[in-house]
């Protein structure tokens, strides 16, 4: 009880700190004279906030998570994109070797220090897809060749314990002072399931390659160069997707 006690105070603290305070940039769809009203409503106690309703931006200083700020302007009933991350940052699109556990989500890296090879790192992220109310690594592995899947990876070059909630998903947000953003980029991101009793290695559930991020005012696009369509379709295209997620049964992992 008292171990089980300690696990959730460390989480708690990881998630709540102040520590780490980082700028975040969304695109919103303003829509009538009362939605800057209702977005500084909502974000009142999560931030600094500047809104720029003419060119459809929302700009916040928070330690919460990039999901929970997307949820509350989402329920204002406009739609948002994050569109900014902070200063120096880094991507990991964690979907890959998961065809057996379908384990999926996205880990963002920003530097917490201007000054050159200063370490210290806001780590920030959703995965989904996990078993209910369980504890996993966030492993960053040394390389990112993901030709063999999770596998090919290398060895662990840091490693940081997460917990999913009661449906399978792991808001994560912390800082990891070991990190260096910069010496991130060209690494992996793996999702792993601590060994069970009896078996001799973790299991990896999904992976990705960390890449380049945009930070704060460096993203403007409208249209997405993969495919043509604007970044609200591509939010539709989200939205189903995540509606998908929830309708399909979870497997136990």
């Amino acid at each position: 009880m008292i171990i089980d006690f300690l696990r959730d105070l460390i989480f708690k603290q990881q998630k709540m700190t102040d520590r780490g305070s980082i700028q975040m940039e969304f695109a919103v769809q303003f829509r009538g004279a009362g939605c800057v009203a209702d977005i500084n409503k909502t974000l009142s106690d999560a931030g600094t906030v500047k809104i720029d309703a003419d060119k459809g931006s929302v700009l916040i200083e928070t330690s919460l998570p990039w999901l929970d700020i997307h949820k509350r302007i989402e329920a204002t009933g406009r739609r948002a994109v994050l569109t900014g991350f902070g200063g120096q940052s880094a991507v990991a699109m964690v979907d890959h070797g998961n065809e057996s556990t379908n384990v999926r989500g996205v880990i963002r890296f920003c530097t917490l220090s201007s000054t050159p090879g200063q370490k210290g790192a806001v780590v920030d992220g959703t995965i989904d897809g996990l078993s209910h109310s369980g504890t996993f690594q966030l492993n960053v592995h040394e390389c990112g060749d993901i030709s063999a899947g999770c596998s090919s990876v290398g060895d662990v070059y840091d490693s940081s314990p997460i917990r999913s909630d009661e449906n399978g998903r792991a808001t994560i947000r912390f800082v990891n002072d070991r990190l260096d953003v910069n010496d991130l980029i060209g690494r992996s991101v793996v999702i792993t399931q601590p060994a069970e009793a009896g078996a001799q290695e973790e299991r990896r559930l999904s992976c990705g390659i960390i890449a380049r991020s945009a930070g704060i005012f460096q993203n403007y696009k409208k249209i997405c160069a993969c495919d043509g369509v604007t970044i609200w379709d591509e939010r539709n295209k989200s939205i189903a997707a995540d509606r998908d997620r929830e309708a399909a049964p979870t497997a136990s992992l």
